[in-house]
């Protein structure tokens, strides 16, 4: 029985010195990461291009519904005005536990309880492209009244910069790495990763990131045609809402991260995703750059408001404990995420409450 004291008072002690350690690089005090888990394989249909996959729709899990549109969320309700938001991986909620903290249902909470008589929609399906986002959209029952907020595809600039000289719009991911999005720890890790120990233990006898293979990129990365592309569909998008009588406006991105990180940020990245830089200096110089192109080449051109999202994010005190990796939102960066497209789109009279 003494044995077994001492042993467990000795892992005590050195969870307390890993958290005082983990503090003392970081920055930031260790909170284990709760990750979801979901069955991708379940609700992604393949299908013919452009789409090549869709959501299944009718699909419903203990954590993920799919409606009748193919979309995450509740099923549309005739007759509300509807605000239709065109997202990516971490808007469909990749990676998050539990789905009543999805951003959809935290903005639909506060729009009602502030008397907006709108129903908030998610256009955001998982590892699309620009093209398979357009036609997604283009798809939509959009109507008078709506809202239709859309932004660049940051998976056509990824895509892109993985096949260099050999991209072509409308190139997607390929299945395989579709069909690799579904992945299961085992318990042990689970547990591990519940403890500032074993997390560290975890990371250091861990091999090296498999996924960081399906990003190695090739040479002759086409900027200029990438971003012409992305104002093309941008274009289209608007386009079909507005010949409905929708208004639409533009959101940007929100990574963990900005243009350029500071060194005292980049302990904090490093708590969030332990191979950060591979990515941030791949990609985040020509992210800025194409949001900042499409900003000042379409939305201002097409007199759209843009809403900046990102600020609420960066400036706020729990930044960098808001993110399951550098990109996706744990429970309470969704709920500050919902927040600020609330007083965004409130801010910038985007809303507006029935007369």
């Amino acid at each position: 029985m003494f044995s077994f004291a001492l042993i467990i008072l000795l892992i005590v002690l050195a969870e307390i010195k890993a958290r005082k350690d983990y503090l003392k690089k970081h920055s930031i005090p260790f909170e284990p990461k709760k990750v979801g888990e979901y069955p991708y394989n379940e609700f992604i249909d393949e299908c013919g291009p452009p789409l090549h996959w869709r959501l299944k729709q009718g699909y419903a899990s203990k954590q993920v519904h799919i409606n009748s549109l193919g979309q995450r969320g509740p099923e549309p309700q005739p007759g509300k005005r509807k605000i239709w938001v065109a997202g990516e991986s971490e808007l469909f909620g990749a990676k998050l536990p539990e789905e009543q903290h999805l951003w959809l249902n935290v903005l639909q909470n506060r729009l009602d309880e502030a008397g907006y008589d709108y129903q908030v929609m998610n256009a955001s399906i998982i590892g699309y492209n620009g093209q398979q986002t357009a036609e997604a959209v283009t798809a939509l029952p959009i109507g008078p009244g709506d809202i239709l907020l859309i932004r660049p595809n940051m998976n056509d600039l990824s895509i892109a910069v993985v096949n260099g000289k050999d991209w072509e719009p409308g190139t997607p991911w390929p299945m395989a790495f579709i069909h690799k999005l579904q992945s299961h720890k085992p318990w042990y890790q689970k547990a591990l990763d519940q403890t500032c120990l074993g997390t560290a233990l975890r990371k250091k006898w861990m091999k090296s990131d498999e996924r960081q293979k399906a990003f190695a990129s090739k040479p002759g990365f086409q900027q200029e045609r990438v971003f012409e592309e992305s104002l093309h569909l941008l274009r289209r998008m608007t386009a079909y809402a507005r010949e409905r009588g929708a208004d639409v406006a533009m959101f940007d991105y929100v990574f963990s991260y900005e243009a350029e990180v500071n060194p005292e940020d980049e302990a904090k990245l490093s708590a969030i995703q332990s191979n950060w830089r591979f990515y941030i200096d791949k990609w985040s110089t020509i992210q800025f750059a194409l949001q900042d192109f499409a900003v000042d080449r379409f939305a201002v051109p097409e007199g759209l408001p843009v809403l900046r999202l990102a600020p609420y994010i960066w400036k706020h005190p729990r930044r960098y404990q808001m993110f399951i990796d550098i990109v996706h939102f744990n429970a309470e960066g969704h709920t500050v995420y919902a927040q600020a497209l609330y007083n965004e789109l409130r801010d910038k009279k985007i809303i507006a409450k029935d007369t």
